[in-house]
């Protein structure tokens, strides 16, 4: 049971560059929320800036594998601009919102690290220097490529310890998450979520809660609501969307997803059709 794919593939994993080329001055990025990114740097030497903490100096070709919630810059520090290639990734429609990663903080791999991964990089900068005809998607489908590389690498190495791209790789965890995404409906109780991990209920309760930084349940119900959101947007009717996420009633549900989501999902899906789909911009300040 491969988890993790399932869990891109239900959340439609998209990645896409938006920037490429010299930076001499400070690259501003402006960050709808719930993007994570990487940025390759080729050649050249860059400051990540944050105010009230100290600056990261990257001096060597390295890529950086950045949360959702990253809040710095980056600052060209060498005498030549730094050149860099950057992808931005969202999880379908709507962002993991409550989900927790686990991606807490901005990992730095130096390229002469990353051996296992050098053939998918250099596929990546070969097809941003060409010119051939779906270059664009192939630069896509690369950077999707690179961020599970990527997801593998950071738990492999224990930069990701906790969070939901940990835990889809958890033997205990992982079977439990895969049939909460299967079958949202299902009358999923603390005890038999329990029973699929092969632990006691207080033992699972406890280090699901560890892991994923809410309870069992808690998880349940934000994945009934993205599944919601996602049948809401596709047009199907809110009574049938009740049934297809495990309430008995359009009342009740209406109540959970007010609760959760902040406002009836009457009212949601009228925000979020007039709501522009994200777009990041970046800009070079000298």
């Amino acid at each position: 049971m491969d988890v993790l794919s399932e869990f891109f593939d239900r959340t439609n994993l998209q990645g896409r560059l938006f920037f490429s080329g010299p930076v001499d001055g400070t690259l501003v990025l402006d960050k709808p929320p719930g993007m994570a990114f990487i940025h390759v740097i080729q050649r050249g030497g860059i400051d990540m800036v944050q105010p009230g903490v100290p600056n990261i100096s990257i001096n060597e070709p390295a890529l950086l594998f950045c949360p959702s919630s990253c809040r710095y810059q980056l600052r060209s520090s060498s005498e030549q601009p730094a050149e860099l290639i950057c992808a931005s990734f969202q999880f379908g429609r709507n962002s993991p919102g409550p989900f927790h990663l686990g991606l807490q903080e901005t990992l730095v791999f130096p390229l002469d690290t990353l051996e296992h991964l050098a053939p998918a990089i250099g596929s990546l900068v070969s097809e941003f220097h060409g010119q051939a005809a779906g270059r664009s998607k192939a630069l896509n489908l690369l950077f999707e490529y690179l961020f599970v590389l990527l997801v593998r690498r950071a738990v492999g190495d224990g930069r990701i310890s906790s969070g939901l791209l940990f835990a889809l790789q958890d033997g205990r965890l992982a079977t439990v998450l895969s049939r909460i995404h299967e079958a949202p409906e299902a009358p999923w109780t603390v005890d038999g979520l329990a029973r699929l991990a092969n632990m006691s209920r207080s033992r699972f309760s406890a280090y699901f809660t560890e892991i994923m930084g809410s309870s069992p349940m808690g998880y349940v119900t934000h994945w009934r609501m993205k599944v919601a959101q996602d049948l809401l947007r596709d047009g199907v009717q809110i009574k049938v969307i009740a049934s297809s996420v495990g309430y008995s009633s359009q009342a009740s549900f209406s109540r959970v997803f007010a609760n959760v989501v902040g406002c009836p999902p009457a009212e949601w899906i009228k925000r979020a059709s007039r709501n522009e789909p994200p777009v990041i911009t970046a800009r070079v300040c000298r």
